[in-house]
């Protein structure tokens, strides 16, 4: 999109007794107690219209800019004795006190934005507003180091090194560059001992990460924090290129955490620019970033064209643990046609995409997904353990102690009881014309030229064995084996501990051969055929 177009997309919605833009809500479900649809008018989507006026530099918007900007300060909280010292809540709409709970990260995401338009756009603003911003960014920065995040969460560890950082040099406060710097150190170290990123392969945040290491690069000054982000740039757009498929345009699995099974435009137009990925329709002549980017490292470039091989797969341990068996582990594979991606354990919250396929249709990419469903939404609780041979993958399915319902942890139930009348496990084609057939040894789920062929393991719950079942509704066909059908009822973990599925996956052309199928021991799930182990509980 170009400047202009973004703005006067952002004019349209500007609302004149508010003296912000305002949105339809789109939430996680956690954090706001408002319901989506409601009209908004978001603080972090704010600032960057302020960020965009203040890039078009004409007077009339520097003035509107100062103008959302001053409202959007308004929101703070600056005391430094409360709880949510530094942050702001996402919406005008919702003070801090009526957030559920308030989300620390918009220390970040909004400090972000202020030391932004103070470096870039200094001299464009009113002598009073430049010191408030100033101080919110020290609030912000003070808010950040209070918290004092971990490397393991990648994205808001990374962000919080370079507002610190940030706003250390611009209000020449050597404390904050100090922390920032350290933090930024301790990452590189962390992320060289595992690995790879431990918010491992998010299309999301690995892109947020990404961005901050170039904030990082474009904001600061410091010789070794600059180095640093430097080698990190490169990391992850080495995990970006190995994980990119080049026939569907799609970024493969298994993801940490994404918001949609399909990367949007906005995605697909960055990875064009950046790295020369194709794209159909073409770029614009002109495309505006809110963030200054930096292009994709040359030597990495040929991979978003073509797999340079028929196939590739790809292990990479993302969070090591002792011993090495407890690491978590993806890999992916790759080819000409199709993709799949697995984890060898994790949830399957909403977020998580811990095993996953992508492949060529006539129209939009096929999606292949492993859920867990309470009552038709994504149940937290649920988890997948795996292990993955080029294009099959063995899989058991079961419940972790701890999690919580729509949110891993937001939303545990303080009895530790769940309600539902369905909870079911499922395995999940989205495609136009997806098919779903009973084959002798399981199931086909097709679109196009390509399959899914899953193959069932003996399930059960509560010492009775259960079928899986197939269904079909418009462009999304399933095999799914349900725990829970019926009445209304309350379950706990001394219930969900007995629930036993589990099953093989083979990608590949409809018609072509399938592996024998897998056998269930004692303790153990074993897939011959192809190599394949994975533990079961006795």
């Amino acid at each position: 999109m170009i400047l202009a177009e973004y703005l006067a997309g952002a004019d349209a919605r500007f609302d004149d007794d508010w003296g912000l833009v305002g949105e339809t809500a789109h939430t996680p479900g956690y954090h706001t107690t408002l319901a989506d649809g409601t009209w908004v008018h978001s603080t972090r989507a704010n600032l960057d219209y302020a960020l965009a006026c203040l890039a078009d530099g004409s007077p009339a918007r520097v003035q509107r800019a100062a103008s959302v900007v001053a409202r959007v300060l308004d929101c703070q909280e600056t005391d430094p004795y409360a709880r949510t010292y530094g942050i702001w809540p996402w919406f005008a709409d919702e003070p801090l006190s009526q957030m559920a709970p308030p989300d620390w990260n918009w220390a970040d995401f909004c400090g972000a934005r202020l030391a932004a338009m103070l470096a870039r756009h200094s001299d464009l603003l009113p002598d009073d507003l430049r010191a408030r911003m100033r101080i919110a960014l020290g609030h912000a920065g003070w808010s950040i180091f209070r918290r004092n995040v971990q490397p393991d969460y990648t994205n808001i560890a990374l962000m919080g090194a370079a507002v610190t950082l940030a706003a250390g040099e611009l209000l020449d406060e050597p404390r904050l560059v100090d922390y920032g710097r350290s933090r930024l150190r301790h990452f590189a170290a962390h992320t060289d001992w595992h690995g790879g990123l431990n918010e491992y392969n998010s299309p999301t945040y690995t892109r947020v990460a990404l961005c901050e290491v170039e904030r990082v690069l474009d904001l600061v000054t410091d010789a070794e924090a600059r180095d640093l982000a430097e080698g990190l740039r490169r990391v992850i757009w080495s995990t970006i290129a190995e994980h990119y498929h080049p026939a569907t345009g799609q970024w493969a699995g298994p993801h940490s955490r994404c918001y949609g099974d399909l990367l949007d435009r906005g995605a697909r137009e960055w990875l064009a620019a950046q790295a020369g990925a194709a794209i159909d329709p073409p770029l614009p002549a002109e495309r505006f970033a809110l963030d200054r980017e930096l292009p994709c490292p040359d030597e990495l470039r040929g991979r978003f064209a073509a797999l340079g091989a028929p196939e590739l797969t790809v292990v990479r341990r993302f969070v090591r643990r002792e011993p090495d068996e407890r690491s978590t582990i993806g890999t992916t594979w790759l080819c000409d046609g199709a993709c799949l991606g697995t984890v060898n354990h994790d949830t399957l919250w909403v977020q998580r995409r811990p095993a996953l396929g992508y492949w060529v249709t006539d129209g939009e990419p096929a999606v292949l997904r492993v859920r867990c469903l309470r009552d038709g939404r994504d149940f937290a609780s649920g988890a997948l353990w795996s292990a993955q041979s080029g294009p099959h993958a063995l899989v058991r399915l079961g419940f972790v102690p701890g999690q919580g319902d729509h949110h891993c942890h937001l939303d545990r139930p303080a009895d530790g009881q769940f309600a539902g009348s369905r909870l079911s496990f499922a395995v999940e084609l989205a495609a136009s014309g997806a098919r779903a057939a009973r084959l002798d040894s399981g199931f086909s789920l097709s679109a196009g030229d390509w399959q899914a062929v899953i193959q069932p393991l003996p399930s059960g719950f509560e010492g009775a064995m259960l079928d899986w079942t197939l269904e079909s509704a418009g462009d999304v066909a399933r095999c799914e084996v349900r725990l829970i059908d019926g009445a209304p009822q309350r379950f706990g973990w001394d219930r969900l501990a007995t629930a036993m599925a589990g099953f093989a996956l083979s990608l590949g052309r409809v018609g072509g051969s399938v592996p024998a199928a897998p056998k269930l021991g004692s303790n153990a799930a074993r897939w011959d055929a192809v190599g394949l182990c994975v533990q079961w509980p006795d």
